[in-house]
């Protein structure tokens, strides 16, 4: 009889741990979401055609628009993948796949968590090609960009052209180019459940680019999700 009943409660704590497990991990582990948001900093500006230098970076701001895919490993572990088209100067887009750390159990109906991801950047930005056209001089020996009245070895001052007459056209066109580099982000927000399959997650991230110079941009958006 003793046996019996020492059997019977190993099976009720058994059953009921596990049942906490499953509540807390929560009963829906996998979840889409669509997002929406802002994204802030600096932006490539004009670049010389041949990629021999660009006139610097400007601030620039735009909204972003993406969506996401997550599956909880444990109540307090989760795997995402996000990606997203950012407004930004020609446009740009990301796409990165990291892990949440959950501060409570997933299945809670508030969970405050911690992110970091890696993936790529890719940013279209102006460009700007300086063509000469008409002056064999000229196109045989383009001047370089120097610092007028500054002498070169054996040569004398550098000649300053008139485009403004003779046969020489000084004509600037301008167009795009593509550049993707290593992307990792770091940020956090808070899942708050508006059901058992809905909810609302807002969420801040900085996205440190690995470009030529590191820039680091803000990504500041409103994720809307179903859990399944």
């Amino acid at each position: 009889m003793r046996r019996t009943s020492f059997a019977l409660a190993v099976l009720v704590m058994l059953s009921c741990g596990s049942a906490y497990a499953q509540e807390e991990a929560g009963q829906f582990r996998t979840a889409v979401s669509a997002l929406g948001g802002l994204s802030v900093g600096s932006s490539r500006s004009f670049e010389f055609a041949g990629g021999r230098g660009s006139f610097g970076h400007g601030s620039d701001a735009g909204f972003a628009v993406g969506g996401g895919l997550a599956h909880d490993f444990s109540s307090r572990l989760t795997l995402e993948a996000n990606g997203a088209y950012l407004d930004r100067n020609a446009g740009a887009w990301s796409a990165d796949v990291g892990l949440r750390l959950n501060l409570v159990p997933s299945g809670e109906s508030l969970v405050p968590y911690f992110a970091v991801s890696g993936g790529v950047y890719g940013e279209r930005g102006d460009r700007l090609a300086r063509t000469l056209t008409d002056d064999p001089r000229y196109l045989a020996n383009p001047p370089q960009p120097r610092v007028p009245g500054t002498r070169r070895p054996g040569r004398g001052p550098v000649p300053i052209p008139d485009f403004r007459g003779g046969n020489a056209r000084d004509a600037l066109n301008t167009g795009t180019s593509s550049e993707t580099d290593g992307l990792l982000t770091l940020g956090g927000g808070v899942v708050l459940a508006a059901g058992p399959h809905v909810f609302v997650r807002p969420d801040a991230r900085a996205q440190v680019v690995f470009s030529g110079d590191t820039r680091v941009l803000g990504l500041f958006t409103l994720n809307f999700g179903y859990r399944f």
